[in-house]
């Protein structure tokens, strides 16, 4: 149980204390005090207009919310977003499909078309490049000079 944010701990000890301070017969005089002191100031119009004011600043953003129609704002704004985000969406899938109609053409295009075999030349092998063919007449005769003779 908590009074004033108080525990009964908190309560006894300060219960204790006045008693010890105070006395058993001052005690309660000064309670009977205490309490018109609070009676005094909860009935003054100062206290009613703080209360007031309180009341009134917690209803604030609720006035606020109703007198700005913040709801039908509300309502508005995602009406607005799903048009949006709707018309968005179409547009894309349609310039999907542009882009891939061509590709697709392109696609069947390149597949209907035949294939071109291409070889390459053999490169001519080491030992053919080394030793010069004899069956030319040129070459010939450029090897019988270049060979010594045994007359020599």
């Amino acid at each position: 149980m908590r009074i004033f944010n108080l525990g009964i701990s908190e309560i006894i000890l300060i219960v204790i204390l006045a008693l010890i301070i105070l006395g058993p017969g001052n005690m309660v005089k000064t309670a009977r005090e205490i309490g018109a002191f609070i009676r005094k100031v909860t009935k003054s119009p100062y206290w009613q207009e703080i209360w007031a004011t309180k009341r009134e600043l917690t209803e604030i953003p609720r006035m606020l919310a109703k007198e700005a129609d913040l709801d039908a704002t509300l309502k508005d704004l995602n009406n607005e977003t799903r048009n949006i985000h709707s018309s968005v969406a179409s547009t894309m899938s349609d310039f999907i499909k542009e882009v891939d109609e061509p590709l697709k053409e392109v696609d069947k295009e390149l597949k209907a078309e035949p294939v071109i075999e291409v070889t390459l030349p053999v490169p001519p092998q080491k030992s053919d490049v080394l030793t010069p063919q004899a069956d030319t007449p040129a070459l010939k005769e450029d090897m019988e000079k270049s060979e010594p003779t045994e007359t020599e």
